[in-house]
């Protein structure tokens, strides 16, 4: 039975997206759907994907599901893996680096949803019932100079290799 409330993965578009990056230009793959409040998507990020530090007006929720991945936010950076769940703060500032060879893949939430991102909403699917409104106009990304982020990585990376 078709509804509002159920999709399988295979039902929901893949799409790429190439947000700003701090070195070299890379893409991530995705599938977003959204509801009323909420944005989540399964999204892939090859090694060598390294974000420019940004912030939204949003609270993001990630799962590992495979692979590894660094995250920066605020002053704090640690690697996380298969398995680790981790919390952005709505307008922290906050960046990844995928340094592994076997790259990333991640459940992402945001609520409010980046709908507000016009290359995440052309791909994104609705999942909504007759009579609620998808919030097609969600939050975008606003990428910032933060020119501390090398330390903050450097210091971050020797903190793991001691371990």
């Amino acid at each position: 039975m078709k509804t509002p409330y159920r999709m399988n993965i295979d039902e929901v578009p893949a799409f790429k997206v190439a947000p700003p990056s701090q070195d070299k230009p890379s893409e991530i793959d995705v599938r977003m759907v959204y509801g009323t409040d909420t944005g989540m998507m399964i999204a892939g990020r090859q090694n060598g994907y390294h974000s420019r530090p940004h912030y939204h007006d949003a609270e993001q929720w990630n799962y590992v599901l495979d692979g590894e991945i660094w995250f920066f936010i605020g002053h704090v950076g640690f690697r996380c893996r298969k398995g680790d769940i981790i919390r952005v703060p709505r307008n922290e500032i906050h960046w990844t680096w995928v340094r592994s060879e076997q790259g990333c893949v991640m459940i992402e939430t945001h609520t409010p949803s980046l709908t507000g991102d016009p290359a995440l909403a052309k791909g994104a699917v609705p999942m909504v019932a007759a009579g609620e409104v998808p919030d097609r106009n969600g939050v975008n990304n606003i990428f910032v100079d933060y020119p501390q982020a090398r330390q903050i990585e450097e210091r971050a990376l020797a903190a793991d290799s001691e371990r």
